[in-house]
């Protein structure tokens, strides 16, 4: 009898220990449990730092192109347009006045009225963003902006360039009915052309007036072109400006 209560004893004690290592496993289980979730967690805040600071230095990219190309705008092409434009204002005010103009002054407006400009943007951070992926930049407006604003510039340029080429094929042409080109050759090999007019009351003549207008019509192109690319672009830097506020 002594020996069957030393059994039951015995049992209760080990079931005892078994219900301990079995708390003590589940403890050790939850513990690990928490610790790969917040490694987890601590990963995704890393990959999340770094997403954001790679997207903040491509918009700092587009904000550093898109400055660089307002300046380009602003120093390069506003004083060709004002040349032409000035070109053009003189010769008319002798087309309207009827007036006589020397050969040295009507060369020199001329020459202005011809200005041309090559209109371009910088693509390169566009370019980089497409190779890296659009979704880089999660805000889905300013996604939307970059990839509508960079998909639209080279159509602007494209349809300024390509009538340009049009009107220039036909100022060339034109021209030939007007004027020679005589050339000149210096002691130091060097070459110089000059156009020299070979018809009489060159502002009256009918060629040159259809070459005014296609200069004319070359300016109004190039100024409303390039009026916008520059909305767009200036339109554009203000949200990136915003994005990276925040």
């Amino acid at each position: 009898m002594i020996n069957f209560f030393r059994k039951i004893r015995q049992n209760l004690l080990a079931e005892g220990k078994t219900g301990k290592y079995l708390k003590y496993a589940v403890g050790e289980i939850v513990l690990v449990v928490i610790g790969i979730l917040i490694a987890l967690q601590i990963n995704n805040w890393n990959e999340e730092l770094k997403d954001t600071k790679r997207e903040k230095l491509i918009l700092k990219e587009f904000k550093t192109s898109i400055d660089k190309d307002l300046r380009l705008y602003e120093d390069n092409y506003t004083w060709r347009l004002e040349r032409k434009k000035k070109g053009l204002d003189s010769l008319l005010y002798y087309i309207k006045n009827d007036n006589n103009i020397p050969d040295t002054l009507f060369k020199t407006f001329y020459g202005m009225m011809s200005q041309n400009i090559l209109l371009t943007y910088d693509e390169g951070p566009y370019e980089a963003l497409k190779s890296a992926g659009l979704e880089i930049i999660r805000n889905d407006s300013l996604r939307t902006a970059i990839n509508r604003t960079y998909t639209r510039l080279p159509k602007l340029i494209y349809f300024a360039h390509s009538n340009d080429a049009e009107r220039y094929s036909m100022i060339s042409s034109l021209e030939n009915k007007i004027s020679n080109i005589k050339t000149f050759k210096y002691q130091d090999d060097r070459i110089s052309a000059e156009y020299e007019i070979k018809v009489n009351q060159i502002l009256t003549n009918q060629d040159f007036l259809r070459i005014y207008d296609l200069q004319a019509n070359k300016y109004d192109t190039y100024t409303y072109r390039l009026k916008q690319i520059k909305s767009d672009l200036i339109d554009l830097k203000k949200q990136i400006e915003e994005e990276l506020k925040k």
